[in-house]
C-alpha cells in the first residue's frame, strides 16, 4: 500500500511539475514576444515600417509556417483570397504552388491559364519573383507576391530540374476560371480498339466538380460506355468531401472511403463514407495517377485501390495526406484573420498512411519529362497553334494505352465468365 501511495504521489508531482513548466514556458514566450515587439517599435530606424499589425502578422506567419509547409497564418488579405479560391474563379497566374525541401515549386499549372500558356510545367522551381529570391520564403509570402491586380505583369525565374534549364518568363495576371472536369469522351477506335471505353479527367476537386462529374458520367453511359479510365494525373486535390463522393460513386452507399486521425490521445477520428443514389458498382475502372497527384486525388486513388474497386496505373503519388482546418480567430478583429493548421492525417480504408508516402500504383509506369510535357500539351490541343497541334498529332500516351489494354482484358474475362454462367444455366435446365 505504501509503495502504491508513493508511486501515486510521485506521478502527481511529475504532472504538477510538467504543468508548472508549461506555464513558465508560456509566460517566458509571451514576455519575449512582447519585449521584442516593443524594442522594435521604439528603436528600429524606420518608424513607418513598425506598426503593430504588420509586426504581429509577420511574427505569426513565421511561427505557424515553421510547423509544416501547409500551416499558415491568414492575414486579412490572404484570408479573403483563400475564401475565393474554391469558388472556381480568382485573379492570378494560374498555378498551384507548394514547398518541398525549402524550395518553392509549381505543383500544377491550371490548364489554359497564363502559366500554362507560357510552357510552365509541374515540378518547376520558382527561383525569383520580380527579382526577389524565393530562398527561405514562406508559402503565404510567396502567394502574396504572386497575386496582384488583374492585367499587371510579373516576372518569374524558373528552374526545371529534369533538364537543368533556367529561364525567365513574364506572365500577366488575369481572372482564372478553374475547370474541374476535362476531356470527357468515348475513346476512339485508335485509342481503345473499338471497345466502349470512356475517359474522364478531373483536374481538381472544387465546388462544381460533383455536378460536372455526374453529368459527364451520364453522357458517357448514354453513349454505351462499358468501362472507364479516370485520369487523376496532375490533380492537386481540393475539397475533401467532393473527393470522397467521387470515390463513393464507384462503391456501395455507406462504404468508408477515408479516415482522418488527429493528435495521438485526442480521439479525433472521423470516417468519411460514400453516399448518394448513383453508384457504378460493376463498371470496370482504371485510375491514372502520377507524382503530381495529391491530397484529394490520393484519397480517391487510395480508397478505390484498397477496396479493390480499381486498378491504379502510373507513378506513386505526391504524398500530401494531412488535413488542414481553417480556424477564424474570433477576437473581434476587423477585417478578420484566421489560422490554417494541420490537425489530422488521412488514412485509406486499409489504414495505410498517405502523408509523405503517397499511393503506389498497381502497375508502375513512369514517363519521361518530355512525354509528360507532350501529353499535357496534347490534352489542351485547342489552346495550341495549328503548327503545334500538327507536331503533337502522333504523340501517344503510354499510361492511357496500358489502361485500355488492361480494361480490354477485364472486359474479355467478364464476357467469357458470363458465357460460362449462361452455359451452366442452360445445362442445368436441360438436365432438369
Amino acid at each position: 500500500m505504501f509503495r502504491f501511495a508513493l508511486a501515486f504521489f510521485l506521478a502527481v508531482s511529475v504532472c504538477r511539475a510538467a504543468v508548472d513548466d508549461d506555464q513558465d514556458a508560456r509566460y517566458r514566450s509571451s514576455l519575449m514576444v512582447a519585449t521584442v515587439l516593443e524594442k522594435i517599435r521604439q528603436e528600429y530606424v524606420d518608424p513607418n515600417e513598425v506598426n503593430y499589425d504588420k509586426l504581429t502578422y509577420s511574427a505569426l506567419e513565421g511561427m505557424v509556417s515553421s510547423l509544416d509547409p501547409y500551416c499558415e497564418f491568414l492575414d486579412p488579405q490572404r484570408y479573403e483570397e483563400m475564401r475565393n479560391d474554391t469558388e472556381g474563379e480568382f485573379g492570378g497566374l494560374g498555378i498551384y504552388i507548394g514547398v518541398q525541401n525549402r524550395t518553392l515549386i509549381i505543383n500544377m499549372p491550371i490548364e489554359g491559364g497564363p502559366a500554362f500558356r507560357a510552357g510552365v510545367m509541374p515540378g518547376d522551381w520558382i527561383v525569383k519573383i520580380n527579382g526577389q529570391s524565393t530562398k527561405g520564403l514562406s508559402l503565404g509570402a510567396a502567394i502574396r507576391l504572386l497575386r496582384g491586380k488583374t492585367g499587371e505583369p510579373i516576372t518569374l525565374v524558373l528552374f526545371r530540374p529534369s533538364t537543368n534549364e533556367t529561364k525567365e518568363v513574364v506572365l500577366t495576371r488575369e481572372i482564372i476560371s478553374v475547370p474541374t472536369i476535362r476531356g470527357t469522351r468515348m475513346l476512339t477506335p485508335d485509342e481503345a480498339g473499338g471497345d466502349k471505353i470512356g475517359y474522364l479527367r478531373i483536374t481538381q476537386f472544387g465546388d462544381k466538380t460533383l455536378d460536372e462529374f455526374n453529368q459527364a458520367m451520364k453522357a458517357l453511359l448514354a453513349q454505351g460506355m462499358k468501362a472507364l479510365v479516370l485520369d487523376l494525373r496532375n490533380n492537386p486535390g481540393g475539397l475533401l468531401e467532393v473527393a470522397v463522393q467521387v470515390a463513393g460513386r464507384f462503391t456501395p452507399e455507406g462504404t468508408s472511403i477515408v479516415t482522418t486521425e488527429g493528435r495521438v490521445g485526442s480521439n479525433r477520428i472521423a470516417s468519411y463514407k460514400s453516399k448518394g443514389r448513383e453508384h457504378y458498382l460493376d463498371l470496370p475502372l482504371i485510375v491514372l495517377i502520377n507524382r503530381h497527384s495529391a491530397s484529394g486525388a490520393e484519397i480517391v486513388a487510395g480508397s478505390l485501390k484498397d477496396l479493390k474497386r480499381a486498378i491504379l496505373i502510373g507513378e506513386t503519388s505526391y504524398g500530401k495526406g494531412s488535413v488542414q482546418t481553417v480556424q477564424p480567430l474570433d477576437m473581434n478583429i476587423n477585417p478578420p484573420v484566421a489560422l490554417r493548421l494541420t490537425t489530422a492525417r488521412y488514412y485509406t480504408p486499409s489504414h495505410n498512411p498517405i502523408n509523405k508516402v503517397g499511393i503506389p500504383p498497381n502497375i508502375e509506369m513512369p514517363l519521361t519529362p518530355d512525354q509528360e510535357q507532350a501529353i499535357l500539351r496534347k490534352q489542351n490541343w485547342y489552346l495550341l497553334s495549328a503548327d503545334e497541334q500538327q507536331k503533337l498529332a502522333d504523340v501517344r500516351d503510354p499510361q492511357l494505352d496500358r489502361a485500355v489494354a488492361v480494361l480490354k482484358g477485364i472486359m474479355l474475362f467478364n464476357s467469357r465468365r458470363g458465357s460460362l454462367h449462361a452455359a451452366a444455366g442452360n445445362a442445368t435446365a436441360n438436365w432438369n
